[in-house]
């Protein structure tokens, strides 16, 4: 029954008409720095959704910037509910060395802000249920399209669903993955470490105490020391533990001894780590180092900390029958599977913690096209991952 229905569902699959959907939302800023990011692209996609005929809500987050939620199917057993989640913001488009809003597409590619990162996924999302939808294939359960706010920022989209609901048994973050079933990735979180000096004249030094030079004992620490250890740490569902020093800002020029300097490092942390001991683990270097130098004056902050921050991992079990039914998504739709971790962080550790829901990244295109000057996505990925969804939802929503 169910090869039955996917393939009546596929006959109802308008790749055109997904194609020009993404091209319609790459054509939309939705970038950070523009007062509302997501305001224009979820008016969009809220009146899209309701015009194809779905039960749509455009829930309110931050001001104008809404959550898009619709939903296919009566809903009468939690056990075969499924949530196909993407973020409609994009980061900025100062760097871009193509249009940023053309969606051109060119050598099987379409480029844009948000092509890969992830407008394509959004699209193939709205493609599939609408398949299933127009093909009149009865769901016993109910699948659910969310396109959320500010995964690029603060998570507040994927947070307010966690609290609020939908909850559904299963969901799909549709990040970049090349099609690839990413059940797992590690956890996140910014570190800084403001060094203090004491100003001075750059043809008397012996008068001030130089922060960049402090800073400097401190990075050595953290690369002969600190590093090798953390290279020691692996997870078999997230991968290894990683830390990278990412900016570094000192001084106020050449002839003045500096006072202050600020190191900022990400560190990405395992299931069995956490952010607490990431963050003692560079105060312990700071200690050490205070032992022999009592000048070395640095405090150790959490970026975003106040506002109660944090990023954790996501781990999905290979046994998940999530992963089990993706497994065969793939192999029906592109012939081969593959298990790995994804190396960036998602919307899917919220969804997972926060909302009990059993969550995997699966999306289409590359990740080292996301941020980029050239982002783009291949057009045939984008619309097999529609075809992988479409399967999905019938395994677990179907009758």
């Amino acid at each position: 029954m169910l090869t039955n229905s996917y393939q009546k569902a596929l006959e109802h699959l308008d790749e055109n008409k997904i194609i020009d959907l993404t091209k319609n939302l790459i054509a939309i800023p939705s970038y950070h720095g523009l007062a509302e990011p997501e305001k224009d692209i979820s008016a969009y996609l809220y009146k899209y959704l309701a015009e194809e005929g779905f039960e749509t809500e455009h829930v309110p987050v931050v001001g104008e910037r809404k959550n898009v939620i619709a939903w296919h199917g009566p809903g009468r057993d939690n056990e075969k509910t499924l949530m196909l989640e993407g973020h409609m913001d994009t980061v900025d488009v100062k760097n871009m060395s193509v249009d940023p809003f053309s969606g051109e597409i060119k050598n099987g590619n379409i480029y844009g802000r948000g092509a890969v990162d992830m407008k394509g996924a959004l699209a193939a999302m709205v493609g599939a249920l609408t398949a299933i939808k127009s093909a009149g294939i009865p769901l016993e359960g109910r699948a659910y399209f969310a396109g959320v706010i500010d995964e690029e920022r603060n998570y507040r989209g994927a947070d307010y669903i966690a609290k609020n609901g939908p909850l559904t048994r299963y969901a799909i973050v549709g990040e970049p993955t090349e099609l690839e079933i990413h059940n797992g990735h590690r956890g996140l979180i910014w570190i800084e470490v403001k060094v203090n000096g004491k100003y001075a004249h750059g043809g008397t030094p012996e008068k001030g105490i130089n922060a960049i030079e402090k800073a400097g004992a401190i990075i050595t620490e953290i690369i002969t020391k600190l590093k090798p250890e953390i290279k020691k740490k692996s997870h078999p569902i997230t991968g290894p533990s990683h830390l990278n020093l990412g900016y570094i800002k000192g001084g106020t020029q050449p002839s003045t001894v500096a006072g202050d300097c600020i190191l900022q490092m990400d560190r990405r942390w395992l299931p069995d780590e956490s952010q607490e001991g990431a963050v003692r683990e560079i105060e312990a270097i700071i200690s050490s180092l205070k032992e022999n130098d009592p000048e070395l004056d640095a405090e150790v902050t959490v970026i975003d900390d106040d506002m109660g921050i944090q990023f954790p991992p996501l781990v999905c079990e290979e046994s998940s029958p999530l992963v089990n039914i993706l497994k065969e998504a793939s192999d029906k739709v592109i012939n081969r599977h593959k298990t790995s971790y994804f190396p960036a962080w998602t919307d899917g550790s919220i969804l997972s913690r926060d909302g009990g829901i059993e969550t995997v990244v699966l999306g289409p295109g590359h990740l080292s096209s996301a941020h980029s000057e050239e982002e783009y996505c291949p057009v045939e990925e984008i619309i097999n991952a529609s075809k992988i969804y479409i399967y999905s939802i019938l395994k677990i929503c179907g009758q």
